[in-house]
């Protein structure tokens, strides 16, 4: 499978209305990280790693409010998870809803974890922005989050190279490591490949910024 980058045009995220929400999107990731696009101390990478999962952990937190255990066990991609007739047969663990709760826990705790560093370090945490993720449906959402997950790997394998210290590099590779595994799981309910390579592609934090801020309504003032 090729890895994609998230896109408002991907399968499960619909387009926006107007011209006018994705510019103010872009506008508000623009504003929120403009000095990781130019500084890049270890700060600056701790506060881009902390904006992407802020977005992940509002993802999960909203969607799994809005979709109930029954709507994810009932959606389309859900057939194929735990089924003697799904990919892996019935030996292939069917508490989707579970582990995507178990997905939404892990995000919150790299938030918490990524604020702490941050705060320790004499540095300001980027507060979470308001998000538009397009999902209509609770298979639009399954789409949404592995592309979310994978964008996710792609991120912290680029900015790896970009921190200085190595324990917080150690820190970041732990975390880019789940996420991977998150990757995996959501590719595998999904019917994509759940270990498309024998290396994870990175990208640059221009790149992934640009995906990210379509995704972006508004962010704190001050930001």
């Amino acid at each position: 499978m090729e890895e994609k980058i998230l896109q408002p045009t991907d399968d499960g995220v619909r387009k926006y209305a107007t011209k006018g929400a994705m510019l103010a999107g872009a506008a508000a990731i623009a504003s929120v990280l403009q000095a990781q696009n130019t500084a890049k101390t270890d700060l600056d990478v701790l506060n881009y790693a902390l904006t992407l999962e802020h977005l992940e952990a509002t993802f999960y937190t909203q969607g799994l409010k809005q979709f109930a255990s029954t709507d994810i066990a009932n959606s389309t991609l859900a057939q194929g998870v735990g089924n003697t007739g799904g990919q892996f047969g019935d030996s292939f663990p069917s508490d989707l809803f579970g582990y995507l709760l178990l997905i939404r826990d892990h995000e919150q705790t790299h938030v918490r974890t990524l604020i702490s560093v941050i705060t320790s370090l004499g540095g300001k945490p980027v507060l979470p922005c308001t998000y538009n993720f397009g999902y209509n449906t609770a298979d639009d959402f399954l789409k949404t989050a592995m592309l979310l997950e994978n964008t996710g790997v792609m991120a912290y394998d680029g900015a790896a190279k970009l921190i200085k210290d190595a324990k917080l590099r150690q820190a970041a590779a732990t975390i880019a490591t789940v996420e991977a595994r998150h990757a995996s799981y959501l590719n595998f309910v999904n019917s994509a490949d759940p270990f498309p390579s024998a290396f994870d592609t990175a990208s640059d934090m221009t790149t992934i910024l640009a995906a990210a801020g379509k995704l972006i309504t508004s962010c704190p003032a001050g930001q």
